[in-house]
């Protein structure tokens, strides 16, 4: 818990340029995101409406076998089916494969501009970090300081305690 205070009140102190650039940053990531869906979800219909389609033939096909409990027969022509239903997975995902490489390679320019954009925002982050974290050592470096030396007498007191309450318990027993 301490530690999300902590990035609160470091995030609030971040300069408002950088504020900026971590908004956009959270932006393209969405953009990218809804893009490669949007892109891809046409051919995933496709796929999963031939899919469903060679699934409901195959219900049709079988339900005769079903309905006389041919179990060998049922059994083969599952397979013979289970076969061309692989088959017809096969060949979309060749089909897709050409799209899908393409999709590949435009995200990963994307991530890689993306990356590059960044790389000097993150290291102006990550030095502001630093800067703002020693700042807050020093700030409350004084008062662990007068913190430690004002408890420091009741430690030993509890320490004194426990070690006579050890004390009488291991005579006790």
């Amino acid at each position: 818990m301490a530690a999300f205070y902590f990035a609160s009140a470091v995030h609030e102190q971040l300069p408002p340029a950088t504020k900026d650039m971590i908004h956009k940053v959270n932006r393209e990531t969405g953009r990218l995101e809804r893009e490669l869906a949007a892109v891809l979800k046409p051919y995933t219909d496709n796929m999963e409406a031939q899919i469903q389609q060679r699934v409901e033939q195959l219900k049709q096909e079988l339900a005769p076998y079903a309905e006389s409990l041919d179990t060998e027969a049922l059994r083969a022509a599952l397979e013979q089916k289970s076969e061309k239903l692989r088959q017809s997975v096969k060949d979309l995902q060749v089909q897709l494969g050409p799209y899908t490489d393409v999709q590949k390679l435009k995200v990963d320019q994307h991530l890689q501009d993306f990356q590059e954009r960044m790389a000097p925002v993150t290291e102006k982050v990550h030095r502001q970090l630093i800067q703002r974290a020693s700042q807050v050592q020093k700030i409350a470096a004084p008062y662990v300081e007068d913190l430690k030396v004002k408890l420091d007498p009741f430690a030993q007191v509890l320490q004194a305690r426990l070690t006579s309450l050890y004390e009488a318990y291991a005579k006790s027993t």
